[in-house]
C-alpha cells in the first residue's frame, strides 16, 4: 500500500511548530533547573561532609580530654 501524502492548513502547521518550540524551549528550562538542583545538592553534600568531620574531630578531643582527666595515671 503506498504512502499518501498529508496535506495540513498552513495555520495548523504554524501552530504545531509553535507549540513544538514551546515544548523545546520548556525542556531546556528544565533541564537548567535540574542542573541549579543538582549543584545545590552538590554544594549541601559538600557542608554536610565539612560538618560531619568537624563533629568527628570534636568527639575525639572530648575523647581524649576524657580519657587524660579521669583515667588515673598507670606508674
Amino acid at each position: 500500500m503506498p504512502e499518501m501524502p498529508v496535506f495540513v492548513k498552513i495555520e495548523d502547521y504554524k501552530d504545531v511548530l509553535d507549540v513544538v518550540n514551546v515544548i523545546k524551549n520548556k525542556i531546556v528550562d528544565a533541564r537548567k533547573t535540574l542542573e541549579k538542583i543538582n549543584q545545590l545538592k552538590n554544594d549541601e553534600d559538600a557542608e554536610l561532609e565539612v560538618w560531619s568531620n568537624t563533629l568527628e574531630e570534636m568527639d575525639r578531643k572530648v575523647d581524649f580530654i576524657d580519657k587524660t582527666l579521669f583515667e588515673p595515671e598507670t606508674l
